[in-house]
C-alpha cells in the first residue's frame, strides 16, 4: 500500500476553506493565520497530486476533485470523532455499543430487567427479538454481537457459547383435571402445541414421536401465552417449561404441572458472542442473567410446585453440569 501523506490537520482546514468560503475565514475559525491555513491546503494537493481549490472565485469554491475530497475528509473526520468517543467511553468502564438478540421467552419475562442491568455498563444497546434460528444468523452475519438463545444442535467454531440454563420440560394441564399419564392424556386429550416451526415445537413434538405418543393436535400456537391460557381455560395440555410458565403469572392458580417420566426432556439456553470478542464483558453477563431468570422465574414456581426444587441447582441447573 502507498504511504499516506497528508495528515487530519491539513483535512480539517480543507473542509473549513470550502464550509466558509475563504482561506482568511478558515484561518479566524481555526484560531491560526491566513499563510499557514493556505501551506496546510497546498501540502494536501501536493500529496493527492491535484488542485482541489478553485482560488479564482470568491468565495472559493472545490474543483471537481475537490468535490470528493471534500466527501472523503467528512467521512474520515466523522469516523476520527467516533473513535475518540467510544475510546473515552470503554476508558471509562462502558462498553460503546452493544447488538442484542434475545430469544422471544426470554423478552417476554426477563427482556426489560436485563436492559436494566445493562444501562449502567453499555452506552448504547440495540435489542431485536427472534427465533433461536434468527438470531443465531443474524450473529453469523454480523448484524449482532451477543445473543441468549435456545441451543439445539452443535455450536459452530466460530461462535463462543457460554452456558446459560437446562430448564426441563414437564406436562401443564388444567388445575380441575385428574393427574393422567402422558399416555391417557395423548388418548383422551387434545394436544395444544407449539408451532412447528419453532425449535420448541419441533423439539416437543419430535419427543413425542420418538415415545411413540400420538395425541390429537387441534391448536398449533406461536406464543407460550396463548398457549397457557388456553390450557387455563380447559382446552388441552401441553409440554412446557419454568420459562414459559413465567409468561403469566395469573394464569398458575387454574394449571397443574406434572413431572415427565424419566429420561425426560430439557433444553439448553446459552448466550453466544462471536470467538474472540466481548471476552471480558460476557461471563459477568452470564452469572447475572442466572441471578435475573433465577429471581424472575424459579422462586414463584417454587411456592406452588416444591417437587420442581427436590435437586440442589432445581430446574434452572447449569447446562454444564446437564
Amino acid at each position: 500500500m502507498e504511504k499516506i501523506t497528508f495528515d487530519l490537520h491539513q483535512l480539517r482546514a480543507f473542509i473549513t476553506v470550502i464550509d466558509t468560503g475563504s482561506f482568511s475565514a478558515a484561518a479566524r475559525q481555526l484560531n491560526q493565520t491566513q499563510s499557514a491555513i493556505s501551506q496546510l491546503i497546498s501540502h494536501l494537493e501536493k500529496s493527492l497530486c491535484c488542485q482541489l481549490i478553485d482560488r479564482r472565485t470568491r468565495p472559493v469554491k472545490p474543483t471537481l476533485a475537490g468535490h470528493e475530497c471534500y466527501k472523503f475528509s467528512m467521512k474520515i473526520m466523522a469516523e476520527c470523532k467516533q473513535m475518540q468517543n467510544w475510546l473515552h467511553i470503554i476508558d471509562s468502564g462502558k462498553l460503546p455499543l452493544l447488538r442484542l438478540g434475545l430469544v422471544d421467552s426470554v423478552v417476554a419475562i426477563a427482556g426489560l430487567q436485563i436492559l436494566k442491568y445493562l444501562e449502567p455498563k453499555v452506552d448504547k444497546i440495540s435489542q431485536i427479538t427472534g427465533t433461536a434460528p434468527e438470531l443465531l444468523a443474524a450473529l453469523q452475519s454480523g448484524k449482532l454481537d451477543v445473543i441468549v438463545t435456545m441451543i439445539n444442535e452443535d455450536t459452530p467454531d466460530l461462535f463462543t457459547l457460554y452456558p446459560l440454563i437446562t430448564e426441563k420440560y414437564f406436562v401443564v394441564t388444567p388445575i380441575e383435571w385428574p393427574e393422567k399419564t402422558l399416555e391417557q392424556l395423548c388418548k383422551h386429550h387434545n394436544y395444544i402445541a407449539y408451532a412447528y416451526k419453532t425449535p420448541t415445537g419441533a423439539q416437543t413434538q419430535n419427543w413425542l414421536k420418538w415415545r411413540s405418543l400420538k395425541p390429537h393436535i387441534q391448536f398449533e400456537l406461536a406464543r407460550a401465552d396463548h398457549i397457557l391460557s388456553m390450557i387455563a381455560s380447559g382446552h388441552g395440555w401441553t409440554l412446557t417449561t419454568p420459562m414459559f410458565l413465567a409468561n403469566d403469572f395469573s394464569l398458575l392458580s387454574n394449571l397443574n404441572c406434572i413431572p415427565v417420566p424419566s429420561p425426560g426432556l430439557s433444553r439448553k439456553m446459552a448466550i453466544l458472542c462471536r470467538a474472540g470478542e466481548l471476552e471480558n464483558f460476557i461471563p459477568p453477563l452470564v452469572s447475572d442473567v442466572k441471578h435475573i431468570l433465577d429471581t424472575t422465574i424459579y422462586q414463584h414456581l417454587a411456592e406452588r410446585w416444591p417437587w420442581m426444587y427436590e435437586d440442589s441447582n432445581p430446574l434452572a441447573q447449569s447446562a454444564v453440569d446437564d
